[in-house]
């Protein structure tokens, strides 16, 4: 802020004998109407602007002066307090996960544990280096959904606290593989989610359902379940679901495996999109069954305090 001083009182003149001079007014001099001046009794004198009017004059200055800088302070803060919307770290590629997702948006604040996310997914560290990790641009944004099956829906959904979704890609840019790991508020609602996607399939009808979101229409055919000589966690619990989708936008069946790991409070969802090619090695496994085994120890390994919340 530039600080103000009037030229004419520095130093002050004694207005008794020294005649006013004649100078151009000061920038930004405003006279007041006549009514104001003849109302207090000081008619201005014919050679220059009396007393009143050269106070008024020099307050309207340093009024205007204090408002820009006052103006600019305030919009300087407001600049540099605004939030800017932004993919999640590392993003390198929009949302491009095999499954539609929701839109349905929790509330409350961050989830203090949110940081063991990044602990839980595929890592860069764990493929080679023809293989890439993309951090999706919605990757950890809580308006996404994360369960998606039979186009069904989850009320669990609006109690997630905390959400980090990846990608797994070939040289080619083809996806190959995805991994998302969630927080619920409690471990009450993790078991609340298994239970939501078990009625889910069990109802799941052999005709076309509407998406509850905005998703294609689609018809879901569940297959016998892959998981029945899979090594297990005891700690983790499983679901896995083989299926094959026909949506209204395309003709050309889908083949899927989605995998839910859950411990606690904390889900993870593996989904493999090209479960009939051969899969991108993970952690040095090559095989659907070896690469959800890396997935169930991260999640066995995780504190007491974070899965009970």
């Amino acid at each position: 802020m530039t600080d103000y001083v009037d030229p004419a009182s520095d130093p002050e003149p004694d207005l008794e004998t020294v005649p006013p001079a004649a100078s151009s007014p000061p920038p930004y001099s405003v006279s007041p109407p006549a009514p104001f001046d003849q109302a207090v009794g000081n008619e201005p004198p014919p050679g220059g602007p009396g007393p009143v009017t050269a106070f008024l004059a020099a307050v309207v200055v340093v009024a205007l002066i204090v408002g820009f800088a006052t103006a600019t302070l305030v919009l300087d803060a407001r600049d540099s307090g605004t939030s800017r919307t932004s993919a999640a770290p590392g993003s390198t590629s929009p949302n491009t996960t095999p499954f539609p997702q929701g839109t349905t948006a929790p509330s409350g604040p961050v989830d203090r544990d949110e940081g063991v996310l990044a602990g839980l997914i595929v890592k860069q560290t764990d493929v080679a280096a023809s293989a890439t990790v993309h951090h999706l641009a919605h990757g950890a944004d809580l308006t996404v959904g994360t369960l998606d099956l039979c186009n069904g829906t989850f009320p669990s959904e609006a109690k997630r606290t905390a959400r980090r979704q990846v990608s797994l890609t070939d040289a080619q840019g083809v996806t190959h593989f995805g991994t998302e790991a969630i927080l619920y508020r409690g471990a009450s609602v993790g078991t609340e989610a298994f239970n939501e996607v078990r009625s889910v399939v069990a109802h799941c009808p052999s005709t076309p359902v509407q998406s509850p979101i905005g998703e294609a229409t689609a018809t879901t055919t569940f297959r016998p379940t892959p998981d029945r000589a899979w090594p297990r966690k005891p700690t983790v619990d499983r679901l896995a679901y083989d299926f094959v989708s026909v949506s209204t936008d395309s003709p050309v069946p889908s083949h899927a495996i989605a995998v839910y790991l859950r411990r606690g409070r904390v889900l993870m969802g593996l989904y493999f999109p090209e479960p009939d090619s051969p899969q991108i090695a993970v952690a040095g496994r090559t095989t659907i069954p070896g690469i959800v085994s890396v997935f169930q120890d991260r999640m066995a390994k995780l504190p007491a305090r974070v899965v009970d919340g």
